[in-house]
């Protein structure tokens, strides 16, 4: 009877570590999503949206999240803001960043367990994320934009 009390919790608190970091969702349909995400972004134009891939920002945005990017420079960036770089290997990642010593930051997923492998330098910054839209789901494939471009897709990655 212990041993059935014993699994029965260990079950319960391996499921719950796995779904506390799980992305919300929305029941608004995607397409509805990226209309409304199109509208605020086109009030001015350092401002972008961006399709997300990945489960690394945990609670705040994962896999075909749409957020909200503004563009900005090195010295706009603060510890606890998310932000859009460029990789060395040209991805693009979301990261929050956890720390910030004047010429980079470092970034990290909220929901990994290391920072990211390299430092983030100003040239590498896309901008600061600033709204998300969440919806019930996404079409495979890229995403198009109402002007017919593609959607960049951001990646929310564990290295």
């Amino acid at each position: 009877m212990k041993t059935t009390t014993a699994l029965t919790i260990l079950t319960a608190c391996i499921a719950a570590v796995f779904t506390a970091n799980a992305a919300p969702k929305s029941s608004a349909p995607f397409e509805k999503a990226l209309s409304d995400a199109e509208m605020v972004a086109s009030l001015s134009p350092a401002w972008s949206v961006h399709r997300t891939s990945g489960q690394s920002m945990g609670e705040f945005f994962g896999d075909n999240s749409l957020i909200l990017v503004q563009q900005a420079e090195l010295a706009d960036v603060r510890v606890g803001m998310m932000i859009v770089y460029r990789s060395a290997s040209g991805e693009l990642i979301s990261h929050k960043v956890v720390a910030h010593n004047g010429t980079s930051v470092q970034t990290m997923g909220v929901a990994n367990w290391k920072a990211d492998p390299e430092p983030v330098t100003g040239d590498m910054i896309i901008g600061t994320v600033f709204g998300v839209f969440h919806s019930a789901g996404a079409p495979a494939g890229p995403v198009y934009a109402s002007n017919g471009s593609v959607v960049p897709t951001t990646l929310c990655k564990t290295f």
